[in-house]
């Protein structure tokens, strides 16, 4: 483990007179502020908490992976995850595949099961105007 300096040991010490709420923002803030993949919502490879903790070994590692639970819980990652594809690292860098079954249970996921609602709703008014056409031609 990397020595933590005196400018590291005073952030630390900072950083914990924070409320743990705030702290959590502070964390979140700089996590979608530096790391392209979690600002662009690409899936993450496996194993990136330990890396973010290694990271910022400025923060608390449970409130890092509170951070981390969040983002993964956000509509735009199942998404993301739900269309499968690569997996990647904190330097954008590909590590892994998502999986069938990661991509089926992500497809099952009650946002998706809503958007593709949604899709329906917006499709049906459509069809009915493409069938209220084609009745209104049949009856010239």
């Amino acid at each position: 483990m990397a020595k933590e300096t005196s400018m590291g040991i005073a952030l630390k010490a900072a950083v914990g007179t924070l409320s743990r709420k705030k702290q959590t923002e502070l964390i979140a803030e700089y996590i979608y502020k530096k790391y392209d993949v979690f600002s662009r919502f690409k899936p993450l490879a496996v194993g990136i908490d330990q890396d973010l903790i290694k990271a910022m070994p400025q923060y608390d590692s449970t409130l890092i992976l509170r951070v981390l639970s969040n983002h993964c819980r956000r509509p735009r990652y199942i998404k993301a995850l739900a269309k499968g594809g690569k997996r990647f690292d904190l330097n954008n860098r590909f590590k892994g595949e998502i999986t069938a079954e990661e991509q089926a249970v992500a497809q099952q996921h009650p946002c998706m099961q809503t958007a593709k609602a949604e899709q329906g709703e917006t499709a049906k008014p459509a069809a009915s105007v493409a069938d209220d056409n084609n009745t209104a031609v049949a009856e010239q």
